[in-house]
């Protein structure tokens, strides 16, 4: 039987996840490619969550199940996955 230790490393959740993305220069330019070409501002990669979410508020992507799985499936993963590949 294996024994699960808790960790001491707090988890974020999707809200939290998105309020800290607007702030990364690299998500704003990831987004950028979705909207114009340039780096968006911090207020407009949150409109940008907020419209591929559905949501009014990025507060709603902590008790809304569905819209945070639209900012995993349609932004934090891909934005990863771009941000890896840049690195090469």
């Amino acid at each position: 039987m294996a024994i699960v230790q808790p960790t001491n490393r707090p988890t974020l959740n999707a809200f939290q996840l998105a309020c800290n993305l607007t702030r990364d220069p690299q998500f704003r330019t990831w987004v950028g490619g979705f909207v114009n070409g340039d780096p968006v501002s911090a207020d407009e990669a949150a409109q940008f969550i907020r419209a591929v979410c559905k949501v009014e508020s990025r507060r709603e992507l902590a008790t809304n199940t569905h819209a945070a799985d639209r900012f995993n499936h349609f932004l934090r993963r891909p934005f990863v996955d771009w941000r890896d590949n840049q690195q090469h």
